[in-house]
């Protein structure tokens, strides 16, 4: 997947095995349905397939886990930061379990809440596979796309309505909600050697990127495509995606394209209502004056109810020294702040990232949170000092955006798949170093013999902070 300019094709070729397999299938069902995929599993034991797929990896692979988080935990090393605010991390949400059960909450929620901390292990499953299989990425997204470009119209059209649920869900419908339409644009044109083919597939993908009306989406996949093509110089590409997707709008209001939305997302599918939908996030009446949509009321509620909800976590945090600093602890349900969501099912995330760390673990969880992310941002950009490849860094900041607006650090089917192309990405980058440095390594003995007399010779950049 990822290739040096000075090692184009020293990258052996192995036979796919398992656990590759298996990454790509968990990759592929919680891109394509998302929380539907995620509820796959053993539901009386609310034991689900990210769950099982992790608790394998820790069991059945030990080593592949402990072995690179230690040695980063003693040496030091690219993966250092990220190890020890991993450790950190997981070591304060188990005190934040304990904290809650001792108080009288749950200890099933208090450990369902725990996975905010522990989903991050994902990231060394991601770079032990993608080390081995640097091409998984790519094999990902044109899979992902070709299921896509079957999956989304068939959802909007038909699927949606199907009335069935999830066993073990809280009313989860068995088909999920297609989403990553711009995801699949930026990663084809990233990284397909011959983008070109794919135009029905990125057709789609606008089609469903406007028609899904996810906000927190667009405005993520917004600032993915600048990060991108700032630092891959390819702006032109950033204009060819922004006036593909407003062409699929002018076409749109040309052809007087009207359809039911899905019954989660209230509204139309048309040019004009997912205009409005977009301008209710920044002003009802400027939506209202623009568009003349009669819904703009109820796109702007989406907003208002998710606000004062964060208001009140703000107000609950300030109450007393305990709670500002280290929460009320896991467990606790966030939920009852608000009369309107008391009798909403298992409803646990505010769809914030800072209000769910601020809410639960206080502003303690909040640095660990944004430290640990960071400490990530930092990995992932010296993957992009290796390979040259922005697409790691551009995701990332997306995911991080994301997280703001809607349930993707805490969920599975937001955290597994971040955490794992993660671990894609940084995989290859890893082995190009650790290559280059053993090639830096056998230089310096080469000198040694060709010049014996300069005992203390070392070639210019040999120690240098890309070697591990």
């Amino acid at each position: 997947m990822y290739y040096t300019e000075t090692e184009p094709q020293t990258l052996p070729i192995r036979k796919w095995d398992a656990w590759s397999k298996w990454v790509l299938f968990l990759l592929v069902g919680f891109s394509l349905t998302g929380r539907s995929f995620a509820y796959l599993g053993i539901p009386p034991a609310k034991l689900f397939i990210g769950d099982l797929t992790l608790a394998a990896f820790i069991f059945l692979r030990p080593r592949k886990l402990f072995d690179p988080w230690l040695k980063a935990l003693t040496n030091g090393g690219p993966l250092g930061p990220v190890s020890w605010m991993l450790l950190i991390s997981i070591s304060y949400g188990i005190f934040e379990v304990i904290r809650g059960i001792l108080l009288g909450f749950s200890p099933l929620i208090a450990i369902e809440n725990l996975v905010f901390n522990v989903y991050p292990l994902f990231l060394f499953l991601g770079i032990w596979v993608g080390t081995r299989r640097p091409e998984l990425l790519l094999k990902y997204i044109q899979i992902f796309a070709i299921c896509f470009f079957f999956y989304a119209p068939l959802y909007l059209l038909v699927l949606h309505s199907v009335k069935l649920d999830m066993p073990g869900s809280d009313g989860i419908k068995v088909f999920g909600q297609a989403g990553g339409g711009g995801y699949i644009i930026l990663t084809l044109l990233c990284f397909d050697p011959k983008p070109a083919r794919w135009w029905p597939v990125m057709t789609m993908g606008a089609i469903s990127f406007l028609a899904a009306q996810v906000r927190a989406e667009w405005l993520a996949m917004c600032v993915a495509t600048l990060i991108w093509g700032v630092l891959s110089r390819k702006m032109n590409r950033v204009v060819m995606i922004a006036v593909g997707v407003f062409g699929v709008l002018l076409i749109g209001f040309l052809l007087d394209v009207n359809l039911p939305s899905p019954g989660e997302r209230g509204g139309a599918i048309s040019s004009t209502e997912i205009v409005a939908r977009g301008l209710a996030a920044i002003s009802p009446d400027l939506s209202r004056d623009v568009t003349g949509s009669d819904n703009v009321a109820f796109y702007h509620g989406t907003i208002t109810w998710r606000q004062n909800w964060w208001k009140a976590i703000w107000q609950n945090s300030q109450e007393n020294d305990t709670n500002l600093l280290i929460g009320p602890g896991y467990g606790f349900l966030l939920r009852n702040l608000v009369t309107y969501l008391k009798d909403v099912g298992e409803l646990r995330t505010p769809h914030n990232v800072f209000y769910y760390a601020l809410g639960y673990s206080g502003w303690i969880g909040v640095c660990i949170f944004f430290a640990l992310q960071t400490a990530c941002g930092f990995l992932l950009w010296r993957a992009y000092t290796v390979t040259g490849q922005a697409w790691g860094l551009a995701v990332w900041a997306s995911g991080l955006v994301a997280a703001f607006f809607g349930n993707v650090m805490e969920t599975p089917a937001g955290a597994i798949p971040f955490y794992l192309t993660m671990g894609l990405v940084v995989g290859p980058a890893l082995a190009a170093l650790k290559s280059r440095a053993r090639q830096e390594s056998l230089h310096i003995g080469s000198a040694a013999v060709v010049y014996p007399q300069h005992d203390t010779y070392v070639p210019e950049g040999a120690y240098s902070s890309e070697a591990i």
